[in-house]
């Protein structure tokens, strides 16, 4: 996504600053049309506009590397100003060292990692803070502030509704806490008093809401029930993007567990979780026992937090926005603190241990931050591009899984089969990502080279009527070229994509279900995806580790050398570890024959002797075991080993990446390294 963004910007610097219309590069053919959240993009190019009055010659890719740190510094201070308008200066300071620090954020904010993670932080705090300010000064010039920021951060994320959409939940959350808080305090509904004590703050959250929703759909950026329908997909609710399934940021996660809640700890830190878990009930219960009104802001934390809790538990991927409320819930709390303690002993032992779990935090902030890496990409695959870069036609194709395709288009400037812009049945005609994830795991999972080719063959242009379908839904923004036919077509078996085989086998159709712990054993490798949900007349690997029967099972499997061993007769055993299964390599003279779990001999093997591949069929081998077709592949060091089932073993993935595709017609090797197999596609031989 870093990649995206600055391809996007970059291009709307060299089109005179004007927006896109049309992305060819992307889900071609025919490509898609430019979302109109360009924001990020625009504000990258204002740092460069900046940068150019000091110096004139400075590099629009120098800058759109450190235009995540200066988003990530200005985080800071909006969360400053929020806790600051919230609390005070010390619940300000609080939340700006949460905010930045957190380690989910962290990972998504250094130097180059140009994605829109800074600016959803930088501007959650500004809009929330400029709404807040605005319930307490009522005036024109902050309405217009709110108002303006809400739509910026819209225009940068179009999931930025999400704050407006909070606000629109927070109004009949406050009322019917007032209701319940009176009824608690005075044993008595106050409607009256209530609505009365409720105008200051609904008024000005109408206005906002309302004016935000008509300005946001004049420009194109739809509105906030659209969002909230859209987000259903993310949580489950809709059916969504089918590649979703497969996105381990968006799997469930179970709180009450101790992994559980340390991933979620761990992603927010535990200091300001425990602040807000622990630290924040108590101030509000304080202030029941003290008969002090509980402030609106706390009911607005209070939901904040566990709106975005909800979200977290459907997948990491939203532990951003998680951490956010954290870090205002925890400076909120600190701020209180210091009106609330006295400066006695108690209170002189209680900032004490406050001091000390933020020393630990940032402790646990800046060794997370060394073992950080950023989102380079290695030499392997940037020599493969450079080679793309050089040698392909500009009107070429490159197809691979969804993975890489950013990168692709913005390295090289060629076309892309699919990237990771989950382009949705409505948006991407004819084929949206659904159908183009399925192809692709068809593609790399089939035994039969005509089938890959003739489904890539549809990906190198539309027919007539296709090309009209496209025209009819986007009218003059679709360009000739994104009707005209690719000139060739590349494509790309990467070592990154064996640990991915599974779902690529999944998406593919290619099921294999496990029905008893009996079954499992006799199927070693077996491709069985940890979906949530069991597919009719099949078991899932996710349900199947949940009842205790198995384990979670991709394929092919990775074994790591654990061991090295004699046999009886003195011959060397390597022994091979799989999350506790082991294969074995008996060497018998200059025999070496693979043992599953001291029952199945594998009948085929890959090893290398002095560099050179070294292939065995061991179906005629006499043994008292019982044999399994597949194949196990051990690299040149016999560090690790790779175990294909038979229905994978002469997969288009395996035969690309593994073999270099010997035997195959349709694929001409033009480019290799240890990382990266690149192919043309010879659609005529």
């Amino acid at each position: 996504d870093p990649w995206f963004f600055f391809r996007i910007a970059e291009k709307i610097k060299e089109n005179s600053y004007k927006p896109l219309k049309w992305d060819i590069q992307s889900f071609f053919p025919p490509g898609r049309p430019f979302h109109p959240f360009l924001g990020w993009p625009y504000i990258m190019i204002v740092f460069y506009k900046i940068m150019c009055l000091f110096k004139p010659m400075v590099s629009f890719v120098f800058v759109a590397k450190i235009s995540t740190v200066i988003m990530a510094t200005l985080s800071g201070v909006s969360g400053f100003f929020l806790g600051k308008v919230l609390t005070n200066k010390w619940g300000g300071l609080a939340t700006a060292l949460f905010a930045t620090l957190s380690p989910t954020f962290l990972g998504v904010s250094m130097a180059g990692y140009c994605d829109t993670d800074v600016v959803v932080v930088f501007f959650s705090y500004l809009c929330i803070f400029s709404i807040f300010l605005t319930m307490k000064k009522r005036k024109i010039q902050y309405y217009a502030f709110s108002i303006f920021s809400c739509i910026l951060f819209i225009y940068s994320w179009w999931f930025g509704w999400y704050v407006l959409f909070f606000f629109t939940l927070f109004i009949p959350a406050l009322i019917a806490f007032r209701i319940l808080e009176n009824i608690i305090q005075k044993k008595e509904i106050e409607i009256k008093k209530t609505i009365e004590d409720f105008k200051p703050i609904f008024t000005p959250l109408i206005i906002i809401i309302v004016l935000t929703n008509i300005i946001g759909y004049i420009l194109g950026f739809r509105s906030m029930i659209h969002f909230f329908l859209t987000g259903l997909g993310f949580t489950g609710r809709t059916g969504g993007l089918l590649v979703n399934v497969s996105v381990a940021e968006l799997q469930p996660i179970n709180i009450f567990t101790k992994s559980g809640f340390l991933t979620v700890a761990n992603r927010v830190g535990l200091g300001p979780m425990l602040l807000l878990v622990v630290g924040l009930p108590i101030l509000v219960i304080y202030k029941i026992i003290k008969k002090t009104r509980i402030n609106f802001s706390e009911i607005f934390l209070f939901m904040w937090a566990a709106i975005t809790f909800y979200l977290i538990l459907h997948g990491v991927r939203f532990s951003l926005l998680f951490s956010c409320a954290v870090a205002a819930s925890a400076g909120y709390v600190i701020g209180n603190l210091v009106n609330i303690i006295k400066k006695d002993i108690i209170g002189s032992t209680a900032f004490g241990l406050l001091s000390l779990l933020i020393l630990m935090f940032i402790s646990n902030a800046v060794a997370y931050s060394n073992m950080a890496s950023g989102m380079e990409v290695s030499q392997n695959w940037i020599d493969m591009l450079d080679w793309l870069k050089e040698n392909a036609d500009p009107k070429a194709t490159v197809a691979t899984w969804w993975d890489p395709g950013h990168i692709i288009a913005g390295y090289t400037g060629l076309r892309v089969h699919a990237d990771g812009a989950h382009c949705a049945p409505e948006e991407c005609i004819p084929y949206s990502h659904n159908i183009r994830i399925q192809n692709m795991g068809r593609i790399m999972s089939t035994n039969d080279e005509n089938e890959a080719v003739n489904i890539l063959k549809k990906y190198m242009g539309l027919t007539d009527e296709q090309c009209q379908e496209v025209k009819k839904k986007y009218g003059n923004i679709v360009p000739e070229e994104a009707c005209e036919p690719a000139s060739e077509m590349y494509f790309i078996a990467s070592s990154d994509l064996i640990g991915k085989f599974t779902w690529m086998n999944y998406f593919g159709g290619f099921r294999a279900p496990i029905s008893s712990n009996q079954d499992f054993l006799k199927n070693p490798g077996v491709c069985c995806a940890a979906t949530p949900k069991t597919e009719p007349g099949q078991m899932s690997c996710g349900e199947f580790a949940n009842q205790g029967k198995g384990v979670w099972v991709w394929c092919p499997w990775i074994f790591t050398l654990s061991d090295v061993k004699q046999d009886q007769e003195g011959n060397p055993v390597y022994v091979y570890d799989y999350s506790g299964l082991k294969m074995t390599v008996i060497q018998k003279g200059n025999q070496l024959i693979p043992i599953y779990n001291n029952q199945f001999m594998i009948n085929h093997l890959t090893f290398f002797i002095q560099g050179q591949e070294q292939s065995l069929d061991l179906s005629d081998l006499e043994v008292n075991l019982e044999k399994i077709d597949g194949l196990v592949w051990v690299d040149p060091g016999f560090r690790s080993l790779i175990y294909f089932a038979p229905t994978i073993k002469d997969s288009m993935f395996t035969r690309l990446f593994f073999y270099n595709g010997e035997g195959l017609k349709h694929f001409e090797q033009v480019y290799s390294n240890p990382e990266v197999r690149l192919y043309k596609v010879n659609f005529e031989a």
